[in-house]
């Protein structure tokens, strides 16, 4: 789902919202299909979220070390259903 461009925006925004038909192309799963997993808790919300982020940092640490900034001027970064002011994520 990280071929999107949406890093402000929650992962659940992207799958549901922003873009379902890269989500159905990338997973094969249908927006249906998608609500009832997430009825079921097959979701740990809060896990979810920290691997959002944790892959976030990653992908930051890799592009800095090639000399890329693209998400500079973001405000907001993105987990699986929350967000978080860019201020705080910078550690």
């Amino acid at each position: 789902m990280y071929l999107s461009e949406w890093r402000e925006e929650t992962l659940h925004d992207v799958i549901t919202k922003l873009e379902p038909e890269l989500f159905f192309k990338v997973t094969g799963i249908t927006q249906d299909d998608f609500g009832l997993l997430k009825s079921l808790n097959v979701f740990n919300e809060s896990l979810m979220n920290e691997a959002v982020f944790q892959f976030k940092r990653y992908e930051d640490a890799s592009l800095e070390y090639t000399g890329i900034n693209r998400y500079e001027n973001d405000l907001m970064v993105g987990g699986y259903n929350t967000q978080i002011p860019k201020r705080d994520w910078i550690q």
